[in-house]
Order: structure tokens, then C-alpha cells, then sequence
């Protein structure tokens, strides 16, 4: 902020020569006038987006109506999809387009998902969705890149390109700037690396004008579909698995930076975070490959040596059968760790009354999976470093006593997007503040209660009727419901035992 003053030089002058003839009083004639500059705060802030196409129960790809237009329909990627060689051939029996074959005569509206243009796919089912977007969710418009590192292993470029391939969103009319930057070495793996700079559109008749992605807005998609052409062989596969995981592995990577002050995104991009083809080792190297488990003694490995995890199958952990089990615990997600349940369920069995977890947990991200069996489902544990929030995504905890509940001495927060709570809630103090966006909380195993001890908010969350929430610290209601009916100041003592610690925005 500048203040600017308005000095009255010439009647401070009158006044000093009045007081040095008569002797008189001193008046002081002063004024002042200042102005508050307000300037808008702008800030960089963007989320990477990946999807696929939704597959109905008899397997075939579910279709929707897009303004008059079939459209496939969209969902968010899953890991640990199957890549196998693509197999059209043609009249001749090679492989038509690498074995992708045309393009189907269906197309995906990006619309869909809040993005432009619409995305042709392979008639081959073999070729994997993987469409890319980023959303500009700050204030501020920005300059956008996606970096995408495609595995390699111990082929060289000549070999990987008649391997792999690839399909992106109007590269060769320049919507995405692709820059092949090639061969990278990131923790020990040997990767392919490509550079997407953001052009958008508008010369084409489209939105996004030079590369600036819109406060609010998204980009057009870049990637699309990956595929393993037809040729391959199981020779290629073991030697394109370079780090003999079992799975081929593709690192994705956006960022965003202002528009302001620089002539266009390339400049931009590689003065606030260097040369791609000098960093991309270094960016990507921040990255963890996920390890696919499917048993109980896979998961607890995994996560004891420091792996992100991802579950293939439901797991059931038996802590008395276990080979590696921790006590009557199930399993402990380390600070920082990820499990991505894919969907599938981790099941503990009980130890006869005793306080046994589903989950413990010193900070880390746990999505796309049901918890069930145990007397707690997650039990967020104390520990030194509190840098990682216990962040849910997309969670079910029924089956079990408590949902959620955490020992003394902790300080991080704990967050909860679109999950699901059956049973009862309940953390301590010290937790810190604890968040919950669109949940639902119901009754599981002979109760419906929720006793916050830290500050907690629920936005756009949802309680089953006859549910009690026993507040000891102040709780806040955005945009909630209770039995389907908006939760407002006339029924919130229905739902909350202490409604003077209760605020409803």
C-alpha cells in the first residue's frame, strides 16, 4: 500500500512569522489526506485431470446424449489397467495402424468434464483412455505445460516408437505444442519424455487465445489414448519394464504459471521453472510408481519399504494369520504414502474387543476404497512429523465401531472428500481441524454419531436421519442436509446436541 500526503507549505510559512513579531500562541494550520490502493490478489493454482470412457456391465462403452450428439461417457482414470498389443489387422493380417485400426465413428465430448472439443478414439479396445486435462482453479490466467514420461526400460528410441504409441488432441494444428525432449533417466528408470505446451485454440475458431488458460477455465484435453501396437512381443514387454515392477508406467505432469509480465507461455514456463529438457529428470524424480498388491502380505511390503499401493483385488487382512502383521492392527501407511484402493475393499478381522485398526496412519492419502471389519476403521496415530495432512478421497468405513479416531499429540489436518461414515466419528483435540466436502454420515454397526473434539467443517455433506453430532469444539454447515432436507438454524438442534458451538453459513 502507498500513502500519499498533501503538505500545506505555504500557511505553515505565514504561521512561523506571526509567532516570531507578537509572541502569541502557535496555531498549527495541518491537513492530510492519504488513499488505500487496492490491488487484487492473484494467485497460480491449477488441477491435473485424467479420464476415461465409462464401460457398462456387459462391457461395451456407455453412450450419452451431448446436445442432440452421442457422446461416450466419461469417468476418472483408473491405475493398473491391462495394456495389451492392439489387434486390427488388415486384409493381409498385419496389424492396420499398428493394430489400433480406424477411429471409431463415436467421439468423446469433452464437454463432459468441463473441457472443449470433442476426442476421436481407437475402434481397438486395446488402445487405453487416458485423456488429459488441466483446470486453471486460481485467480489469476495462467500459462500451462504437460510433461508426459512414457516407460522405456532398456529400448532405444527406434524400438520404443514401434512399440508404443500414442494419440493427443490436435497437436498438428498446434492446439498442443508437442516438444519430444527424449530419453530421460528418472530414479533409475529409463523414461520417454515429451513436452505439451498450451497454445488453446482461437486461431481454429475455438476458445483460448495464445496459450492463456482463463481463471475458472480448462483446457483442451492433450493425451488421449495409449496403446501397445500390434507387433509387440513378449520380448518387448519384459524390456520395456525397466524397473520390473510388472506394470508400464506413465508419469503425467502440468504446471500452470501467470500470464502477466511475460511476452508468451514458453518464455513464461521456462523462466519459473527451468528448461524441460534440462529439469524433466528432476521434476519427475519428486514422483513415487505405485506397487500393485493383491494379498495382504503384498500390502503390508509394500507399504513397510515405502510404496504407494495399489490394490488390485479386495484384500483381507487376518492379523493373527499374518506373516508380517502389527499386532491387532491391520495395516500402517507411513507419512506421505498413498493407498489407491481401485475401488476394491480391505476387510480386517476383528481380534475379539480389542482396539484393532483398518488403517493406521501418520499422514497420507487413502482413496478409492471400502473399509470394513475392524473396530476402528482408520485410527490416525501420533507421530514426529506432521508435515502430511490424513487426506480421504472417495472412502467407505462401514462394518466397523469407530469410522475414524486418532491418539493425543497430533497437529496435522485431516480432510475427507466424497466419502462415506457408518458408525461413529470421533478425534481428538489436537487433530488440528478437521474438513469434510460432500460425505455422507449414516449408521454402521448400532451407531449414528459423530463427537468432533477439533474444529471441523462440513460442506455440501449429508446426515441420515435420527444421526447425532456431539460437538466439543465449534463445527460450521455449508450447504447440508438432514434426511434430505437443507440443514438451516430451524432443524439444526435435530442434528447438533450443542448448536451454540454450531454455525451455518
Amino acid at each position: 500500500m502507498k500513502t500519499f500526503k498533501k503538505i500545506v507549505a505555504f500557511t505553515l510559512a505565514t504561521v512561523m512569522i506571526a509567532a516570531v513579531s507578537v509572541g502569541a500562541t502557535v496555531a498549527y494550520l495541518q491537513d492530510t489526506d492519504s488513499d488505500v490502493n487496492v490491488m487484487t490478489l492473484g494467485n497460480v493454482k491449477i488441477e491435473q485431470h485424467e479420464y476415461e470412457r465409462v464401460v457398462d456391465a456387459d462391457g461395451k462403452y456407455t453412450t450419452i446424449d451431448v446436445n442432440g450428439t452421442t457422446s461416450y461417457k466419461l469417468k476418472d482414470f483408473t491405475q493398473a489397467k491391462p495394456l495389451y498389443p492392439a489387434t486390427e489387422v488388415d486384409a493381409n493380417g498385419k496389424p492396420y495402424n499398428f493394430g489400433a485400426g480406424n477411429y471409431d465413428s463415436t467421439r468423446v465430448k469433452m464437454s463432459l468434464v468441463d473441457s472443449h472439443g470433442s476426442m476421436d478414439v481407437f475402434v481397438n479396445k486395446n488402445a487405453v483412455d487416458k485423456f488429459v486435462t488441466v483446470e486453471n482453479t486460481g485467480k489469476s490466467d495462467a500459462y500451462v505445460r504437460t510433461l508426459i514420461a512414457l516407460e522405456i526400460g532398456s529400448l532405444t528410441a527406434t524400438e520404443f516408437e514401434n512399440i508404443i504409441r500414442t494419440s493427443s488432441f490436435m497437436k498438428d494444428q498446434g492446439v498442443w505444442n508437442v516438444t519430444d525432449i527424449g530419453i530421460v533417466e528418472i530414479d533409475g528408470n529409463k523414461y520417454y519424455v515429451s513436452e505439451y505446451l498450451y497454445n488453446g485454440a482461437k486461431s481454429l475458431g475455438g476458445v483460448h487465445e495464445n496459450g492463456v488458460l482463463p481463471a475458472g477455465d480448462t483446457t483442451y484435453p492433450s493425451l488421449a489414448q495409449v496403446y501397445m501396437t500390434g507387433s509387440a512381443t513378449n520380448e518387448d514387454v519384459e524390456a520395456i519394464d525397466g524397473n520390473k515392477n510388472g506394470t508400464y508406467d506413465i508419469l503425467v505432469l502440468s504446471q500452470a504459471v501467470q500470464t502477466n509480465g511475460f511476452a508468451d507461455a514458453q518464455t513464461a514456463l521456462d523462466t519459473a521453472f527451468g528448461k524441460a529438457s534440462e529439469k524433466a529428470a528432476e521434476w519427475f524424480g519428486e514422483e513415487k510408481i505405485p506397487t500393485l498388491v493383491s494379498t495382504a502380505d503384498e500390502l503390508v511390503a509394500a507399504l513397510e519399504n515405502g510404496k504407494d499401493v495399489i490394490l488390485t483385488d479386495d484384500v483381507k487382512i487376518d492379523p493373527a494369520g499374518m506373516s508380517n502383521a502389527y499386532g491387532t492392527t491391520g495395516i500402517n501407511v507411513k507419512n506421505g504414502q498413498t493407498i489407491d484402493g481401485d475401488g476394491n475393499t480391505l476387510d480386517i478381522k476383528g481380534a475379539g474387543g480389542t482396539w484393532d485398526s483398518g488403517i493406521n496412519t501418520t499422514g497420507g492419502l487413502i482413496k478409492d476404497l471400502t473399509v470394513t471389519g475392524s473396530f476402528r476403521g482408520i485410527f490416525i496415530n501420533h507421530n514426529s512429523d506432521h508435515s502430511e495432512p490424513v487426506v480421504l478421497e472417495n472412502v467407505v468405513i462401514d462394518g466397523t465401531t469407530y469410522t475414524i479416531s486418532c491418539d493425543q499429540g497430533l497437529y496435522q489436518t485431516f480432510e475427507a472428500t466424497d466419502s462415506t461414515f457408518k458408525g461413529w466419528t470421533s478425534y481428538a483435540a489436537t487433530l488440528g481441524k478437521a474438513e469434510f466436502v460432500d460425505c455422507y454420515f449414516g449408521k454402521g454397526n448400532g451407531y449414528a454419531y459423530c463427537r468432533p473434539y477439533a474444529p471441523t467443517e462440513f460442506v455440501g455433506c449429508e446426515f441420515e436421519a435420527d444421526y447425532t453430532l456431539d460437538p466439543r469444539a465449534a463445527v460450521t454447515f455449508e450447504n447440508c442436509t438432514l434426511n434430505g432436507v437443507a440443514l438451516t438454524a430451524k432443524n439444526l438442534a435435530e442434528l447438533v446436541t450443542d448448536t451454540s458451538k454450531a454455525t451455518i453459513k
